[in-house]
């Protein structure tokens, strides 16, 4: 099928009008002296102020607290967004009458990353492992918890993490206070042969779970996983352990099993985790890290077109029992970002999620390595993530469940493709984030775009056979496609509005904000981190905020928020809620301090220091 009769049958195309972009901008090639080279760059220290209108009228009823994660590449080939975190707060409510917007922003100072701070020497240094994550031979490995804040309802908010213990924090103060669970609470992800070569005076082991816990607000109930012990698909020492906390005590937790009896596990990450009233979806999402990556290979590896995922009975959660029963699904599309609707009823459950196409978010750029379009990747810009090579998309699928099994409806899915708008597919943005709605009727999305001065050649080749590529190898766009911000009528199935971004603005984050009284789903705002070369006024670094109608994304920002001094990097997800307030006192606390404290003796005195002076004065 050609690739023009192929975009027909995937998906409605959008015929919308596109703001931001005047005709020489959209007509001229893309460059790279229009990439803002700043997303690069993020201050390592804590910072507040205010924020300045640059552009346009920040409406009255624009309200409540925006919490947003973010990544700080350390050095050359560091993917960004795992970077080490910092966690910035913008105060709409009580702000100054004329206008100005308070921000916070605070580096994430979990144990791990406060002890990479101080002055480590030999096997306690912290090192880069393939452009990837830190770990030292004594202490273990880093855990930056800056993936997404959630909020847990009274006041109680957390950092989650895929490569760590999610932490608590206090929002007024943005300090980290408590990892979640006790260690031991926690199975090693390493595979058993590792594992059982790794010092036992470890700090920092190696934990790997999902980077979106699902957070009940009316239960109580977190619900998440731990996984690991396998690398790639050798998964016979692989596992999946589902995870229920109360939000005090100790976790109860099961091992996952298919219906022949086999361990269930994850060969590449789980960055999403589906909650219905009834059901747990277990999804293994589109960000593989090469095994290989940490003896220094750029081996690329492609992302398989499909989702694997384990459907779970929440009747089968029963405290006391060891496993649980999982019906294992492969569904037609590649995700990382997935989210569903709380309703189940009929046992069928409905998924929105990103098409991913051939892209590969663990992906980074590497010095020297070569363009498709020729020349070799600056240090500056080592780490920043590959640009896709294809179109993205927008999906849903649907499930049917009963006490038997589970399958896919095929029939009822549908992808929506777009070749102007849905390039690198991002986060979502929809009304209660992290918390699913009984159905979704709303969804918006993050497009940060295409370059084709980006796009890697080692990533392009590995990709050049990828099924239902709309764009072949040999076909590429020589036209950049900038940010997006995209409105999803999920009843319909359509690009309902949309919001194309300037060339030199990169846009990564967007959050829905409620409009005070609202209830409906596109009933408010959307404001969206943007980083760019060319700022938007003369208060502005580049680093900016800009508010959209989220029922008229099309008409552009109703204002641009800027100052000279907040200093933030590549964005990753972030919350909106309507108000904060302190920390309850006798909220949990996990004995981690107890665990530091056995550990010290094993540790050098210099590590010992550093336990009692910075890490048991935190968390003992």
């Amino acid at each position: 099928m050609k690739r023009r009769d192929l975009l027909k049958a995937a998906g409605a195309l959008s015929a919308l009008p596109i703001a931001g972009m005047t005709s020489s901008t959209a007509q001229a090639s893309n460059r790279l002296e229009n990439f803002p080279k700043s997303i690069m760059h993020g201050s390592l220290q804590d910072s507040a102020g205010f924020l300045k209108v640059v552009q346009g009228n920040l409406p009255d009823d624009v309200t409540g607290h925006l919490l947003m994660a973010e990544g700080i590449p350390l050095a050359p080939n560091h993917l960004t967004p795992n970077g080490k975190g910092a966690l910035t707060r913008l105060d709409f409510s009580g702000r100054a009458s004329n206008g100005s917007v308070a921000f916070t922003r605070k580096m994430i100072r979990t144990a791990s990353a406060i002890m990479q701070e101080q002055d480590l020497s030999g096997f306690d240094k912290f090192n880069l492992l393939g452009g990837t994550i830190y770990s030292s031979a004594n202490l273990g490995f880093m855990n930056y918890c800056n993936t997404a804040p959630n909020y847990m309802g009274d006041n109680r908010f957390a950092m989650s993490y895929e490569g760590g213990m999610p932490y608590e924090f206090d929002a007024t103060t943005l300090e980290m206070i408590t990892p979640i669970g006790e260690v031991d609470e926690w199975e090693s992800s390493l595979p058993p042969l590792l594992d059982n070569l790794t010092p036992k005076k470890w700090l920092f082991p190696q934990i790997r779970t999902t980077g979106h816990p699902f957070f009940d607000l009316e239960s109580g109930e977190c619900i998440t996983i731990n996984y690991g012990g396998n690398m790639g698909d050798s998964g016979r020492s692989g596992f999946i352990r589902l995870i229920s906390w109360g939000q005090q005590g100790a976790f109860k937790s099961w091992n996952i099993r298919d219906r022949q009896g086999n361990n269930a596990y994850i060969a590449a990450s789980s960055h999403s985790l589906g909650v219905t009233r009834n059901h747990v979806i277990i999804f293994e999402t589109a960000a593989r890290v090469e095994s290989t990556r940490i003896l220094g290979t750029h081996i690329v590896l492609p992302q398989e077109h499909s989702t694997r995922c384990w459907v779970l009975r929440k009747s089968d959660m029963v405290p006391g029992r060891e496993d649980i029963i999982a019906d294992y699904l492969e569904l037609g599309f590649d995700t990382s970002d997935i989210v569903c609707n709380y309703d189940d009823s009929a046992g069928e459950i409905t998924l929105y999620g990103q098409y991913m196409g051939a892209m590969d978010k663990s992906e980074q750029l590497f010095r020297y390595e070569i363009f498709q379009e020729g020349g070799l990747v600056p240090k500056w810009l080592s780490g920043y993530p590959a640009a896709p090579v294809d179109v993205g998309g927008l999906v849903r699928a649907r499930i049917q469940v009963t006490s038997d099994f589970a399958r896919e409806i095929k029939e009822d899915y549908q992808v929506i493709r777009d070749e102007n708008l849905l390039w690198d597919m991002n986060d979502p943005a929809y009304r209660g984030h992290f918390q699913f709605p009984e159905t979704f009727e709303h969804l918006y999305w993050a497009a940060v775009g295409y370059r084709p001065d980006l796009v890697s050649m080692r990533v392009s080749w590995a990709y050049r056979n990828y099924p239902e590529r709309l764009y072949s190898y040999w076909d590429m766009p020589e036209q950049s496609r900038p940010s997006a911000l995209v409105h999803m009528d999920c009843s319909r199935m359509q690009i309902a509005d949309a919001y194309q971004f300037p060339d030199d603005c990169v846009m990564r984050t967007p959050q829905f904000m409620a409009r005070p009284g609202s209830t409906a789903q596109n009933d408010g705002y959307l404001i969206a981190a943007v980083v760019r070369k060319y700022p938007s006024g003369a208060q502005s670094n580049g680093k900016e905020f800009w508010i959209f109608d989220a029922a008229a994304l099309s008409r552009g920002p109703l204002c641009i928020l800027a100052s000279d001094s907040l200093e933030f990097a590549t964005t990753n997800h972030a919350l909106w809620v309507p108000s904060i307030s302190r920390r309850p006192a006798a909220a949990y606390r996990s004995g981690y301090g107890d665990f530091l404290r056995g550990k010290a003796p094993d540790h050098s005195r210099n590590v010992q220091d550093i336990i009692n002076r910075e890490l048991l004065p935190r968390f003992g």
